[in-house]
């Protein structure tokens, strides 16, 4: 489900501090749909309230100064450790001496995931304490929609009672402008997918991403420069080495033949979200390729890509950071490169490939299955699932609402796949407990 976003406030009297800092004091309530995220314990009134006060005009350049990030970078592995994406990405991070809530924004390139945790009892120099766990999903459209009429009433304001300020408004000009700049917003979308600020990433790093002498595609590499962050670069040139090769494919990989799939949207529905759709398309495949919901054997997978078993056994890879395919002036066949020996983790990155070739028909040469948090990621991941451990089949096979390890280890034996996947799949679908997003841990 997706709600919509609320940024509430109310212009409050105040008589001490800076002359922004007094036009702008207010109540402001953050929520998504029900939930406050600014919901707090005031410790000093002794009361309960869903805004929390603080000065609009921070809370505005914060949006401004990190609009870009928020919008399209994903949340990379160990965040917690990461220090510079939780000051792009959380509000906390807004400053000016407020205390606001510890709520994180992540990107998946068509949605943002939001997350607020509760602050910690007995923290005795802060005045109030956050209370409510959120977690909550909204469109990438809402989030711009919300943050734009914010943004609105706050330079409006700030128009209105004649302040000087170079600050905000310039900002948010510039990113307005180049919002719709075509050419601008690749940049800039590139620059926060692989984890830089407006300007910060090397140019040379931007030079490769945006003139992609090689034709890999502008949204595969937005897809590795989401993956690897700072080292895109490094990442580029090994996936540029690959396609370069006169070697057809270069050691460490196998060439498949990828099979038809007829009509294969007329199953898909437009309102449904990427992991929806991924396993709407993943039934889809079975029943056309008549795999019913038993088992997929490997010697079965290679047959439909036409290529051996062994590539599933065998141990050759290659640093690519990620698995992915390489189209071939052959229509239909890909170059495929395995970062890992194992054979439930090789099925599982064929078969994400496979999905992503049946649903993305931009016909870019590069098809990347990287470990990032983006809508594509997901859909991929969402496909190999249900294609190689179909929900039903797995339910019958457990016949358990409660299952322990033994359960989802004879469960993994069977369907030919790795025991995190089967925990995965129960999980996504509600059968397990998820005591919080991926995310938040």
């Amino acid at each position: 489900m997706n709600d919509q976003m609320r940024i509430e406030f109310e212009w409050l009297d105040r008589e001490t501090g800076s002359e922004i800092d007094r036009a702008f004091f207010a109540s402001i309530g953050l929520a998504v749909g029900e939930e406050y995220l600014t919901r707090i314990e005031d410790l000093g009134a002794k009361t309960v309230r869903n805004h929390m006060r603080g000065c609009a005009w921070r809370l505005a350049t914060w949006f401004a100064a990190n609009w870009w990030r928020l919008r399209w970078e994903p949340v990379p592995a160990r965040w917690t450790k990461d220090a510079d994406w939780r000051l792009a990405h959380s509000i906390a991070a807004a400053g000016g001496g407020y205390v606001w809530p510890n709520a994180i924004f992540a990107s998946d390139g068509d949605y943002l995931e939001i997350a607020a945790l509760p602050n910690p009892i007995g923290v005795a120099f802060e005045p109030i304490r956050y209370i409510n766990l959120v977690h909550a999903r909204i469109t990438a459209a809402e989030f711009e929609r919300k943050v734009d009429e914010f943004m609105e009433n706050v330079l409006s304001r700030l128009q209105s009672l004649r302040l000087q300020d170079e600050c905000l408004p310039e900002l948010w000009a510039e990113v307005l402008t180049e919002r719709h700049d075509p050419s601008a917003t690749q940049r800039r979308k590139l620059e926060a997918m692989a984890g830089f600020d407006p300007d910060a990433a090397p140019d040379e790093l931007l030079k490769e991403l945006l003139e992609d002498d090689e034709q890999l595609g502008e949204n595969a590499l937005a897809e590795v420069a989401a993956e690897t962050r700072h080292a895109t670069g490094q990442a580029l040139k090994t996936i540029r080495d690959l396609g370069r090769s006169r070697e057809s494919p270069k050691p460490g990989g196998f060439r498949a033949s990828m099979p038809a799939l007829p009509a294969p949207q007329s199953v898909l529905n437009d309102g449904d979200q990427p992991w929806q759709r991924a396993g709407s398309l993943a039934r889809h495949a079975r029943k056309h390729w008549d795999l019913g919901n038993k088992p997929i054997e490997s010697s079965a997978l290679a047959k439909l890509l036409g290529t051996a078993a062994s590539i599933f056994t065998g141990e050759s890879t290659v640093k690519t950071h990620m698995p992915l395919g390489l189209r071939t002036e052959k229509s239909g066949t890909l170059d495929i490169y395995l970062d890992r020996p194992f054979p439930t983790t090789r099925r599982f990155a064929v078969s994400r490939l496979l999905g992503d070739y049946l649903y993305f028909t931009n016909q870019e040469r590069l098809l990347p299955a990287t470990h990032a948090k983006t809508s594509r990621q997901k859909f991929q991941r969402a496909f190999a699932q249900e294609f190689l451990c179909p929900i039903d089949a797995l339910l019958e096979k457990i016949q358990t609402t409660q299952p322990d390890e033994d359960d989802i280890s004879e469960a993994a034996t069977h369907f030919h796949v790795s025991p995190l996947m089967v925990r995965t799949t129960l999980v996504n679908h509600g059968q397990l407990e998820r005591e919080a997003l991926n995310w938040t841990d």
